[in-house]
């Protein structure tokens, strides 16, 4: 007999740019923008939150013990513009407050299933830099589809869907604080070829760990990101990827972020 509870995990993406993890964020920014969020058909209803934080990448490894606020939202049941209103509409750039829809909301309205706030007071204190907190707070939210809702033109148009037995959902995030992921580990050489990047600066140690996804913000354009590939080993000089670079050369100076700081961890009751 199978369990009635399950656990779904999120690794929202957060861009290495400045409109994203390189400036610090304000309270009321969005954190980060709509991620797809795949569970088992039939939905569960949400009874708890939990949330693992990277610090800052700067030599005192800065906690983030911030408050934020997780939004959920479902794909509209069987909307006509299929391809283009069937998603929830963007937030608005990373590290800015949420755009208005002054050009219709029709990408919006029917979507929200509900939010969940992650309070200062849901942090722990014994684990810095690392910041936790968990929450039952959780609003009586359910995640299940609209009982009219197909997926047949997922299958037929190209658009992203879930593994067959899923239902796929939205999750987002708004920062309640200074969130500040600036990193400090800076490539160490100039064009490199190959699985080993060089750094100088802060220790990667203090703020990436093996199995996580790097990229770097350029230090000529800090609008501009390269992707680098997954670390396979680390040291406080050098980071070890699973595969040569393939991305063109990376430059002296180049800032080395990790792409997913936030891990969220959903438990849900069948």
């Amino acid at each position: 007999m199978g369990s009635k509870y399950f656990t779904v995990e999120v690794k929202p993406d957060i861009p290495v740019v400045n409109a994203g993890q390189n400036a610090a964020f304000a309270d009321g920014d969005v954190l980060f923008d709509w991620q797809h969020l795949q569970m088992p058909k039939g939905g569960g209803k949400l009874i708890g939150a939990h949330i693992e934080v990277r610090p800052k990448g700067d030599a005192g490894a800065t906690p983030n013990k911030f408050p934020l606020e997780l939004l959920f939202a479902r794909q509209n049941h069987n909307h006509p513009d299929h391809i283009a209103r069937h998603y929830i509409t963007t937030l608005g750039p990373v590290n800015a407050a949420p755009a208005t829809f002054s050009a219709g909301i029709t990408g919006v309205v029917d979507k929200f299933l509900g939010q969940v706030p992650i309070v200062a007071g849901d942090f722990a204190d014994s684990i810095d830099p690392i910041a936790v907190a968990s929450t039952s707070d959780t609003n009586g939210i359910v995640l299940q589809q609209h009982p009219d809702f197909s997926d047949k033109w997922l299958r037929t148009s190209g658009a992203t869907f879930p593994p067959v037995g899923y239902s796929q959902f939205f999750i987002a995030g708004i920062a309640g604080g200074a969130f500040n992921f600036v990193s400090e580990t800076l490539i160490n050489n100039g064009d490199l070829n190959g699985p080993i990047m060089t750094v100088s600066g802060t220790s990667p140690l203090l703020h990436i760990v093996p199995g996580d996804t790097v990229a770097v913000c350029t230090n000529e354009d800090n609008t501009v990101s390269k992707a680098m590939g997954v670390v396979e080993s680390y040291q406080s000089t050098r980071i070890n990827l699973t595969e040569a670079f393939t991305t063109a050369d990376v430059m002296h100076t180049d800032i080395v972020y990790n792409k997913n700081p936030i891990r969220i961890l959903l438990t849900f009751e069948r």
